[in-house]
């Protein structure tokens, strides 16, 4: 009888106790976090030649890989270039260009025991690049979409309750190149 009422009550307690204390139960991951960023746009070769630096502004959405160091993410770019006046002989014009992207990465997380965490990225996907050249009261505009290619890097670390990134990436796609340096936070 003492054993059964040893059993019952060694029973009952492994019953009432929780496996793992609240504190220790990590929030669900999320499948997707979104993100906005914002930065300086700066236009290389030949684009450096005729527009300014600009800016650049990024919505994506990350989706990490299930125990890996690996993510996809999806951009959606703009990158808007300062207008510069260009001179062609006796001729003077003032050209302006934009890019809008929809972009799709790869990107790896680097193991580090530092706040900050450095990632890569590389991708493709569909830019429209547009371009404005303006003389007097005269006009012409034209744009083309380009298969865009899109390689780059950056660090990951916390700010407030969010985390934040800053990424520098070269982003070409037909006669366009540019380095969009952003700063953005995960949502």
């Amino acid at each position: 009888m003492k054993r059964a009422i040893l059993g019952a009550v060694a029973l009952a307690t492994i019953a009432l106790i929780p496996a793992d204390s609240q504190a220790q139960r990590r929030a669900p991951a999320r499948p997707v976090q979104f993100a906005v960023g914002a930065g300086v746009a700066m236009p290389m070769s030949d684009l450096g030649d005729a527009v300014g630096t600009g800016f650049n502004v990024s919505f994506n959405g990350t989706k990490k890989l299930a125990k890996q160091p690996m993510w996809l993410r999806g951009h959606l770019d703009i990158n808007m270039y300062g207008s510069q006046k260009v001179t062609v002989g006796s001729e003077s014009f003032e050209y302006s260009a934009n890019q809008i992207g929809a972009l799709f990465d790869v990107g790896h997380d680097f193991a580090s025991t530092s706040s900050a965490k450095p990632y890569v990225l590389g991708g493709l996907g569909l830019i429209r690049n547009s371009q404005k050249i303006k003389s007097g009261d005269i006009s012409v505009s034209g744009d083309e979409t380009e298969l865009g290619i899109n390689l780059g890097g950056g660090m990951k670390f916390r700010m407030g309750g969010r985390t934040a990134f800053v990424e520098a990436r070269y982003l070409t796609a037909g006669d366009f190149a540019s380095l969009p340096l952003t700063f953005g936070i995960n949502f």
